[in-house]
């Protein structure tokens, strides 16, 4: 930013932004109070990064324009009720029925949650965000562009982290702004953002403890981890893992040290999904929940199969399901040919082959939808025209899959161990899709931070990546 022109300009700046609002107010008060809550939340950030020292332009003018891109995203789905998946039913209004309860509750001077059912904090959050503000969706999708912000900072860090140029951060942050799913989901009233950003923001802190261990990043890691594996307890548990295991394999800490520090910290970071989600000791509740033939075969087979024609979705028995979420499909129940509910289109088969009937077999079921999760969805798994807004992110994957794969080999030749954290995140989180979902619409919600973390290891796939 330049601070002459600020210092030279601001009393102009703030008169015509006091007008404008004044303008923008008279016809939409919503929108208004809108702007002024993203233009506080994108002040105390700049605000915060000058204090810790970021004087870099480059960084500054990223973020505006995501900003930019993600406010006029949020504006388009809002105002024009863009849904080209479905007719707009879904998580977000369920969050926002809640949040306005919750704020009429607290500015009542109730602040308890009972009655309500909140299976996580994001709709208080909402709830706390429209008892200052006004109890209105809009306020809550941009409360959404601010944490995809931050969701972008954080991938800008972690390149720089890892060894990258500015440059690359600035132009992987361009790329991180409009992936399709980011730029869809970041709009809407959902916890996509939150999670997004809070994944980004462990593993830059996961980086910054494997080259320099100190225990005040580990204080904040540990606040990360705990808000992650609350909101979306399996990406949290993979960066739980992911953290361990690299920590212990490549810390820059000598062995002594790294033992000690050991015995104290991977304890402290077992009782995370008992106090972030009630799930155990090291999430051995969630495991022993999941992990078992009932429930593989409830998501494999029931989660997202269509029931037979002359059947409705009451007769299906769904309530073994622990997070059964029809809502995050991909497509909808109205458009389908047999009134099927919603998702069903974007679904495909799984095959139930035994591990122990057919080894062989079972491997390459697996490595096929470990292929559709990765890649898809693929052009023959669309069934409508509307489908193929999703090649707006399929086809740029397949063409910057060549780069990160190229920076994955430059970077194993150049030693840069610090991009294996990176890769075993996203491989994990990857891994438990391909062995619970076979839903396009909850695939793209939920890989978005496994996608932008293998986005960071492109810059090492050109010869010139360490250059500022």
């Amino acid at each position: 930013m330049n601070n002459s022109f600020l210092k030279k300009y601001y009393i102009p700046i703030i008169i015509i932004s006091i007008i404008s609002l004044g303008i923008i107010a008279v016809l939409d008060e919503v929108l208004a109070v809108g702007f002024i809550l993203l233009g506080f939340l994108t002040g105390i950030t700049f605000l915060i990064l000058s204090k810790f020292g970021f004087k870099n332009r480059t960084l500054y003018l990223l973020l505006l324009i995501v900003l930019v891109i993600h406010l006029g995203a949020a504006l388009f789905i809002h105002y024009a009720d863009f849904q080209p998946f479905g007719t707009g039913g879904g998580d977000f209004t369920s969050y926002h029925k809640m949040a306005i309860e919750m704020s009429q509750g607290f500015k009542q001077g109730s602040f308890s949650l009972e009655g309500l059912e909140v299976s996580h904090y994001y709709p208080v959050i909402i709830g706390i965000i429209y008892t200052f503000t006004l109890p209105e969706m809009l306020i809550g999708q941009l409360f959404g562009v601010w944490l995809v912000v931050l969701g972008v900072l954080f991938t800008y860090l972690i390149i720089i982290e890892i060894g990258g140029s500015k440059k690359w951060a600035f132009l992987i942050g361009l790329i991180v702004s409009v992936y399709p799913s980011y730029l869809f989901y970041g709009s809407l009233l959902l916890k996509d953002a939150l999670v997004v950003s809070l994944a980004l923001a462990g593993l830059l802190f996961c980086l910054k403890l494997i080259k320099n261990f100190s225990w005040r990043n580990f204080l904040v890691f540990y606040i990360i981890l705990a808000g992650l594996i609350h909101f979306r307890f399996y990406i949290g548990y993979a960066l739980l893992f992911t953290f361990i295991l690299c920590w212990l394999l490549t810390s820059n800490l000598n062995l002594r040290k790294r033992v000690v520090y050991a015995i104290i910290i991977i304890p402290l970071l077992g009782f995370l999904p008992q106090i972030s989600a009630n799930q155990g000791f090291f999430g051995i509740d969630s495991f022993k929940g999941f992990l078992n033939h009932e429930v593989l075969t409830f998501y494999q087979e029931k989660a997202y199969s269509p029931p037979p024609q002359d059947s409705s979705l009451e007769s299906q028995d769904l309530s073994i399901s622990p997070d059964s979420s029809f809502s995050d499909s991909f497509y909808d129940s109205n458009l389908l040919i047999n009134d099927y509910p919603k998702g069903y289109a974007s679904t495909w088969e799984k095959r139930k082959i035994s591990f122990e009937e057919n080894p062989f077999k079972f491997l390459v079921n697996y490595l096929k939808y470990f292929s559709y999760i990765s890649l898809g969805p693929f052009p023959w798994q669309m069934k409508y025209t509307r489908h193929l807004f999703a090649l707006f992110e399929t086809i740029p994957l397949f063409f910057l899959l060549f780069f990160i794969i190229r920076g994955i080999i430059q970077s194993i030749r150049c030693r840069n161990k610090l991009i294996i954290p990176l890769i075993l995140f996203s491989f994990i989180v990857l891994l438990v899709m391909t062995v619970f979902f076979n839903n396009y619409g909850i695939i793209t919600r939920i890989r978005i931070p496994a996608f932008i973390s293998l986005l960071c290891l492109i810059p090492f796939g050109f010869k010139k990546y360490g250059e500022n």
